[in-house]
């Protein structure tokens, strides 16, 4: 690992570390302004906030048990440990969204008074925290899954701040205490559907599946030109942490191939540099054979 490359780690740890300090002084500050003002959108606000508190201390947490090398007992080290932490934060999300929801329809045929003014203050100071905060993590939200997992909580929390600010100028000058429902609906549905993506990021990475970005027939095609192979069958590739990527294959060799001719060596070599420019693939078992393997069953 180069030193370039540490110092960015180090900093995303440092700024994870923040990120949580900060989050947990909104909730705080949103727990007591929904209790005194008696708002039902601004109290949800505090237990999303609460909850993106979590998701950032298990990112920071997840990232530091994933630089733990590997061991004989897990061969892989702790990378998918992210993942983990990953699909954990998203799943607290659409239940926090599924109680919103039933809270706020409850509160919709039930509207209550609510201190607007108090309402605004508080909801003001949770959206420049948001605002920090997710200005803290956006760089790290392009390269880490687990990180952009916590970096949409914060975005969809900045965006339930703008609806409660919106909300408690509603109340404050059209006396529309019912807007507090209705954002708190509107609220709870968009993190709800912001949650849809990431869960089945995680749930394709945990199941092994196929990364996203690859198609694994382009892959045989490309590799079946090769001379040398004459086709490519059993192909499995897979992801620990959405980021490295891991593909095993067996390449059944032209049965007029002429040894003398070509170094078996060089040929995996020539299949490897391909995977790697080509599809971003840099760890792979390939196993070479001249008739087709006994095992009937194949992906291609």
């Amino acid at each position: 690992m180069d030193l370039n490359h540490e110092e960015k780690e180090s900093n995303l740890n440092f700024r994870l570390l923040l990120s949580v300090i900060l989050n947990f002084g909104i909730t705080i500050a949103e727990i007591l302004g929904g209790i005194f003002s008696n708002s039902l959108a601004l109290l949800s606000d505090a237990i999303h906030n609460l909850n993106d508190t979590t998701a950032i201390l298990i990112s920071y947490i997840a990232r530091v048990l994933s630089k733990k090398k590997r061991d004989s007992k897990r061969t892989y080290g702790y990378k998918r440990v992210e993942t983990l932490a990953a699909f954990v934060n998203t799943e607290i999300l659409m239940v926090i969204a599924v109680y919103l929801l039933i809270e706020g329809i409850n509160k919709l045929s039930n509207p209550s008074i609510i201190q607007g003014n108090i309402m605004l203050t508080v909801a003001f100071i949770g959206l420049a925290g948001n605002l920090a905060t997710a200005y803290l993590l956006h760089s790290g939200s392009k390269t880490n899954l687990n990180v952009r997992a916590t970096f949409v909580h914060i975005l969809s929390d900045t965006f339930s701040s703008i609806f409660v600010i919106i909300g408690a100028f509603l109340i404050i000058y059209q006396k529309l205490y019912i807007i507090d429902a209705i954002f708190t609906l509107m609220i709870s549905g968009y993190i709800f559907v912001e949650s849809i993506p990431l869960m089945k990021d995680t749930i394709n990475i945990l199941l092994q599946g196929t990364p996203t970005d690859i198609e694994i027939e382009k892959i045989k095609t490309k590799l079946e030109k090769f001379d040398f192979v004459k086709d490519v069958h059993h192909i499995h590739i897979w992801t620990t942490d959405g980021k490295d990527k891991y593909m095993e294959a067996h390449i059944r060799l032209q049965e007029s191939l002429d040894q003398n001719k070509y170094d078996l060596d060089d040929c995996i070599d020539e299949l490897n540099k391909v995977l790697k420019e080509e599809f971003e693939i840099n760890h792979t078992t390939l196993q070479f054979e001249k008739n087709r393997c006994l095992e009937e069953e194949k992906v291609t």
